[in-house]
């Protein structure tokens, strides 16, 4: 069976989509009568032609198929007029895909054979309707930037000067009415800009009288000129001659402050001298002071332990001496109940008679084994005085939770009250932080909140610096509940805890939560090492009656007012652009969470910098920037502005600790390379095209510090 070719999938997949929409049968009618006489194909191979087929299917026109088919053929000989003998074939087949991306040249109505063969770089042609394509209106005036563009041609020796010009025409057409007007005005421009005027007689003859004008203004000039020459030869004979005198004055003037320098050296060297010889003698004072000190100090503390040492000696003897009686006196009071009749009597019909018999036996076995003088009293160490006090460090013991916890519902996890009236009061207090302390809650915040108090298990994905840590810390803080902050999950002693090697037992964040109530946050959840996360499974089904027996052997049962809700940058499915060492989530743990997609808050950022419109306004169209080069690359634009970001420059302003210009630096320019930074500026500047707006006057120092990188090289 032969192996299916591209050509044959793109047929395949026509045929499934005419089932549901009869406007692709025609592109399959196309392909089949190429299969069927392949020198009839205007692409030369079926590589080429499976391509294009894929193009036209992904485009978001809704005109006929067949319209489309032509057009694509038409431009192909426009683009590679002689085919596959064509020069630079494999360059100009690139160009006729990229025309028919999707949201591309085509798709957007751009496409003109004239304004095609304008360009003899299509490199630069690709660049130029890349940007006309971000600027507004473009579509509906390009007649008019191709008019614009024929005409202006002829005065551009550099292409891409002439393609830089384009796009100033097109950016100028978007926001104005008379077209026409302003055509003309930028062509004039481009034909002087040349070096071509359209000159009359008139002008001529007033321009040779100028130039009379100005040769006997060059006359006088010389004249004066002449006069200066004079002068400044005098000023210069003066100038020698005093530098001369200052000279010999300076010399005279070293050689007496190098004297006195000298001699004041000396004079210090014998002062320091002197000084230290005297603090020596002070030292060795002190130092034997000290000595004494601590001989003194040792002798009183080795006083003190052999008393404490005797003291303990005696105590225990005593203690040894009264356990050895009460333990003698219990055995015979054991012993004489245990030959009661009553209490055998008891014991027989409990049918636990053996098991306590046996242990009072071991009692008075034990009363009758011990003795005192096989308790061995260690003697106190005697310490020299030429030795040094031991420092003793006392560790107190591992705090045990042996407390019985508190199984009180909150409130607002208990389902016997109804929902709404639980949210009711949960929204009231929002309102109030909000209304009585300033406090802003996220857009996201009460979809978030209802999913902990359904015990949903939420995992909020979003970029870095969106507020994710911080809106967890507000829920906690309205619910009256203690938040756990565990991080990432490395291991599963994370989760349960594991024994020591003294046979004790190391208890978790996650252990204490899980036992007496509180919310466990994961944040970098998608950090986690996925074989130790799954161990969360255990703890994120079973209700109420859930319970767990952690490695000490203590079956815990799960409080009804824990919760476990995870963060991450990334949806689950592993590593991307931006967060490169991200793992992806086990599907088991990963159905068990409910995810929820977090953004940055605008609301926030302007709260946080409302002292500062400009920096708003900057921002807000950085923000823009970045969002337009992730829509061109399908993916996270890198260096992005964040709510954390705007905190810090806040502070930065308040302290007045940096200038805007550090500002813009470090929070703007740095890590990015001088690509990208250009990119953001272009599609910047229609914002900022008006010197007084608000913002500009950082804009403008954004531009500047990018411009400088990229005459650099990329070097900062």
């Amino acid at each position: 069976m032969a192996k299916k070719t591209r050509f044959d999938y793109v047929t395949d997949r026509i045929k499934a989509l005419t089932k549901n929409d009869s406007r692709f049968a025609a592109l399959g009618r196309f392909l089949a009568e190429l299969k069927r006489d392949p020198s009839s194909n205007p692409f030369g191979t079926y590589e080429l032609l499976a391509e294009t087929a894929e193009r036209i299917l992904s485009l978001k026109t809704t005109q006929d198929i067949n319209k489309t088919i032509a057009d694509a053929v038409n431009i192909f000989r426009t683009v590679a007029p002689l085919g596959e003998n064509t020069p630079a074939y494999e360059h100009k087949t690139a160009v006729f895909l990229k025309i028919f991306d999707r949201d591309g040249i085509y798709d957007c109505g751009l496409f003109s054979v004239t304004f095609y063969n304008t360009f003899f770089d299509k490199n630069i042609y690709i660049s130029v309707m890349d940007s006309l394509m971000l600027i507004q209106n473009t579509a509906e005036n390009f007649k008019q930037i191709e008019a614009y563009a024929y005409s202006t041609r002829q005065y551009f020796a550099d292409e891409q000067s002439f393609g830089i010009s384009v796009v100033n025409a097109a950016a100028q057409m978007s926001s104005v009415h008379n077209l026409d007007k302003l055509t003309d005005t930028l062509v004039m421009d481009a034909r002087r800009a040349a070096g071509i005027y359209d000159v009359s007689e008139e002008a001529l003859e007033k321009a040779d009288s100028n130039v009379r004008k100005i040769e006997q203004m060059v006359s006088e000039i010389q004249k004066h000129h002449s006069a200066a020459m004079k002068l400044a030869r005098s000023y210069k004979a003066f100038a020698e001659s005093s530098e001369n005198s200052l000279r010999d004055i300076s010399a005279a003037e070293e050689s007496n402050i190098r004297s006195a320098a000298s001699a004041a050296a000396l004079d210090m060297k014998r002062a320091y001298e002197d000084m230290l010889r005297s603090e020596q003698k002070k030292l060795d004072l002190d130092k034997d002071k000290l000595l004494r000190e601590i001989v003194d100090s040792s002798d009183e503390k080795i006083r003190e332990l052999r008393m404490i040492s005797e003291s303990i000696k005696e105590s225990a003897a005593a203690d040894l001496f009264r356990i050895n009686t009460e333990a003698n006196r219990a055995a015979e009071k054991a012993a004489s109940i245990l030959n009661n009749n009553e209490l055998k009597n008891i014991i027989s019909e409990l049918g636990k008679n053996d098991g306590l018999i046996e242990k009072i036996v071991r009692v008075e076995q034990f009363s009758r084994n011990f003795d005192e003088s096989a308790v061995e009293i260690v003697p106190a160490k005697k310490v020299q005085i030429s030795e040094q006090p031991e420092i003793v460090s006392v560790k107190p013991p591992q705090a045990i939770f042996s407390e019985e916890p508190d199984m009180k519902v909150c409130p607002f996890f208990d389902d016997k009250i109804p929902f709404e009236k639980r949210m009711q009061v949960l929204i009231r207090k929002k309102n109030e932080n909000a209304t009585k302390n300033g406090v802003l809650y996220h857009t996201q915040f009460d979809t978030v909140l209802t999913a902990v108090i359904e015990d949903a298990n939420p995992y909020l994905i979003g970029p870095s610096g969106c507020g994710k840590t911080y809106l967890i810390g507000q829920i906690a803080e309205l619910l009256g509940i203690e938040c756990l902050d565990i991080g990432y999950i490395n291991e599963e002693y994370d989760i349960i805890g594991f024994q020591t090697a003294s046979g004790g037992y190391s208890y978790p964040p996650f252990y204490r939560a899980y036992k007496y109530g509180g919310i466990v946050f994961c944040d970098e959840f998608d950090n986690s090492n996925s074989r130790a996360a799954v161990k969360l499974n255990s703890f994120m089904s079973g209700g109420a009656n859930q319970c767990y027996c952690f490695p000490n052997g203590e079956l815990v049962k799960r409080h009804p007012n824990f919760r476990i809700i995870a963060a991450g940058n990334t949806s689950g499915s592993g590593a991307d652009r931006n967060y490169n060492t991200r793992e992806k989530i086990e599907e088991s743990v990963q159905q068990r969470f409910t995810s929820m997609y977090l953004t940055y808050d605008d609301r926030l950022e302007r709260k946080i910098l409302e002292n500062y419109p400009e920096w708003i306004s900057f921002v807000h169209e950085f923000r823009k920037a970045t969002d337009a080069w992730s829509r061109q690359n399908d993916c996270q634009a890198p260096g992005v502005f964040t709510t954390r970001d705007a905190a810090g420059i806040r502070k930065y302003l308040d302290h007045k600790s940096f200038e805007n210009a550090q500002i813009i630096e470090y929070e703007f320019i740095e890590t990015k390379d001088s690509e990208y930074l250009l990119y953001l500026s272009n599609i910047m500047a229609n914002a900022f095209s008006v010197p007084n707006t608000i913002g500009a006057e950082l804009y403008w120092i954004f531009r500047s510090r990018t411009e400088e990188i990229v005459r650099n090289g990329g070097q900062r």
